[in-house]
């Protein structure tokens, strides 16, 4: 009994951790200080409160800016 209560629990957690593991990182980052970071950014990836962008002129338009350097 113990072993199909085992199979039931890791079929739920095997897609989730999927998730979380196989996601790739996004082309763009804004920052909470409304800063655009793409991948050729220094501080891209050091940017971990973010909300992604596919690209950095969707980013712009949405507010953000370019890093000053």
């Amino acid at each position: 009994m113990r072993w199909i209560l085992v199979i039931v629990v890791m079929s739920f957690l095997i897609p989730i951790s999927s998730l979380t593991y196989g996601a790739s990182e996004p082309n763009v980052k804004k920052s909470k200080n409304n800063i655009c970071h793409d991948k050729s950014s220094r501080s891209y990836k050091r940017t971990k409160n973010y909300i992604p962008y596919n690209t950095i002129e969707d980013c712009l338009a949405s507010g953000g800016r370019l890093p000053k350097n």
